[in-house]
């Protein structure tokens, strides 16, 4: 092989290098029925065990609001009075007899209802919490995807790059062999080749940690083959639109619905102060001759007389209670709005990062690669200087994939805040 041989092959490195790393930061490999995140987030929400508890707890919610609010089962009583030992004869004496009675308790006036009321609340929140996790759930599937395709995409990347380093390889061989180029430049690129070699070994150990998280998110057997494209994800365009659409995050909404439930609560426990009453009713049969039956009617009250150690140390605790819920929500609203504000803050930041890099970076490192490669078939640059900037191009390159993966991270990150909880049925 000669310098013209040489020439030609970095020629045709300088055409790959340009075009072919650019190019494989976009295109898809082949694999058999690659899984899309879309159906892939079908899957891990149709799976996963604790989104099923979660669905589960509201449907027992829902049926508990309503057996809340129905009134105590009444009590019925069959009872001998007045019945003799030494005959047990029902007519021996008089007010010997048998009877029958009905009683009915009453809670409080509006404690059924505010339990009710209550119940559906919890189950409201229960619901939110349920979409609350169902969004988390799908953003741990987002951030090891992208993680997984950048890193795959990083493969092909570097991959592309040892070939091209595996030619220089040859072309320094060559040169060397016919006495035009020195042993050091051989070296120097078997040295570059051999290290993207071990870089590809890491990368590939990598895809492999993540392919497997992906599998235990769905709940499958073997790793899955996943499409290589980047996802289409919606972004927010102002940090105003997304702070608006926060106050319908789901896990908020979840919170405020406690907060709701817990106010409810001291109202519950307000009614404590009144009585409960009950009502009731016997009808009794004399057996002794000439006597008349008998009808009894009564009403019970209990008599919350010593309130100080027991219905208002409730009312206290309901209310202690009520303002933890409360605080709870301040506390996820102001966590909540400074992750929302930082991440919109690292994704315009990361935007004009990847958009420099685009549009000026990388081609400026191109076209020092091309002014590189022709100084060197002029003899005026040596070897080393074109594997430099062969390795600026792959570092630009592989930025460049660096802040579209945290790119698409911010905007999922975003998409899970600003998630609309549904109203619950």
């Amino acid at each position: 092989m000669d310098v013209n041989l040489f020439e030609q092959l970095l020629a045709k490195n300088r055409i790959r290098l340009l075009a072919g790393i650019v190019l494989c930061c976009s295109t898809t490999t082949a694999c058999a029925d690659p899984l899309s995140l879309q159906n892939a987030q079908t899957i891990a929400l149709r799976q996963n065990p604790g989104l099923g508890a979660l669905t589960q707890k509201i449907v027992e919610l829902k049926h508990q609001a309503v057996s809340v609010a129905q009134l105590p089962d009444p009590h019925l009583s069959l009872g001998a009075e007045n019945l003799p030992l030494n005959s047990f004869s029902m007519n021996q004496q008089q007010m010997s007899m048998l009877s029958v009675g009905l009683s009915q308790t009453f809670p409080s006036f509006g404690k059924l209802g505010l339990e009710s009321r209550q119940t559906r609340v919890e189950a409201a929140a229960a619901t939110d919490t349920l979409q609350g996790q169902s969004a988390e759930l799908v953003l741990l599937l987002r951030r090891v995807w992208l993680q997984a395709l950048y890193t795959d995409k990083v493969i092909m990347t570097v991959r592309h790059q040892e070939q091209l380093q595996a030619e220089s390889v040859q072309a320094a061989l060559a040169l060397y062999r016919s006495a035009r180029g020195s042993e050091a430049n051989v070296l120097r690129a078997q040295l570059a080749r051999d290290d993207l070699a071990n870089d590809i070994i890491k990368l590939q150990a990598e895809r492999t940690h993540y392919l497997a998280q992906i599998a235990q998110i769905l709940n499958l057997s073997k790793p899955p083959s996943i499409q290589n494209r980047w996802p289409h994800l919606p972004s927010p365009k102002t940090l105003r639109t997304a702070e608006a659409r926060l106050m319908g995050q789901p896990l908020l909404r979840s919170a405020q619905a406690q907060s709701r439930a817990a106010q409810i609560g001291v109202q519950i426990a307000q009614r404590s102060y009144w009585p409960n009453v009950t009502v009731s009713a016997a009808y009794g049969q004399d057996f002794h001759p000439g006597s008349p039956n008998w009808l009894s009617v009564g009403v019970n009250l209990s008599l919350p007389i010593f309130p100080e150690d027991r219905q208002a140390q409730n009312v206290d605790s309901a209310r202690a209670k009520a303002l933890q819920a409360q605080y709870r929500y301040d506390d996820q609203h102001l966590v909540l709005i400074q992750r929302l504000r930082s991440t919109f803050a690292r994704y315009t930041a990361l935007k004009k990062e990847w958009t420099r890099t685009d549009e000026r970076l990388l081609p400026k490192a191109q076209q020092a690669f091309s002014a590189t490669l022709a100084a060197y078939t002029s003899g005026q640059a040596h070897m080393d200087a074109v594997l430099r900037t062969q390795n600026v191009v792959l570092r630009y390159a592989l930025t460049r994939l660096q802040y579209r993966r945290d790119l698409a991270l911010s905007v999922a990150e975003m998409d899970f805040l600003t998630t609309q909880g549904r109203a619950s049925s």
